[in-house]
């Protein structure tokens, strides 16, 4: 039987920018998700990794954010610092997005490279759906990966969604 401090305490928010409501989640250990505000509130929590909480709607842990995404959004360069949640991830998947976490503002980087560099070299694929499972679009900047012939591959939030974003940051494919 689970007690009351068993419960994992999450913030949630929601966040209004150019690409329209987004919904923000976090626990007392970090950042945990950022999703399009398509669908209510509530079904943005349903779908988040953990399953025993205490829901808190709470603007505090979401101001040093959100004031990053500001400036991002405005097109001025930010190197994302934030403190995230990230133990519901595979350690494969955690390898992925720190690779994509480390990458600099505006670099771009294919499937088969970022295999490369987590020391997989015959995993594209898999680095594709671990890009794909990415908590964290735009902060860990999973739009700025391409397919191998350069393509724009896909997106979590689509492809409409994936060339702002790389509008935004002044890369023009």
């Amino acid at each position: 039987m689970l007690t009351m401090n068993q419960y994992a305490k999450i913030y949630f928010t929601q966040y209004l920018s150019p690409l329209g409501k987004l919904y923000l989640a976090a626990t007392d250990k970090g950042l945990l998700s950022i999703a399009p505000g398509k669908g209510s509130e509530m079904s943005f929590l349903i779908k988040l990794p953990i399953r025993h909480y205490d829901l808190m709607h709470s603007e505090k842990p979401f101001i040093p954010i959100k004031k990053q995404l500001d400036r991002y959004f405005k097109g001025q360069p930010v190197a994302f610092r934030f403190r995230a949640d990230m133990s519901h991830g595979t350690a494969f998947q955690r390898s992925v997005w720190k690779k994509l976490a480390g990458l600099l503002p505006g670099q771009m980087v294919t499937y088969g490279m970022l295999a490369r560099e987590i020391g997989r070299p015959k995993s594209a694929r898999a680095v594709g759906r671990a890009v794909g499972a990415n908590p964290l679009p735009v902060i860990i900047p999973c739009h700025r990966v391409i397919a191998a012939g350069g393509s724009l591959g896909g997106f979590a939030w689509g492809i409409k969604v994936k060339k702002k974003l790389l509008l935004t940051e002044g890369i023009h494919l």
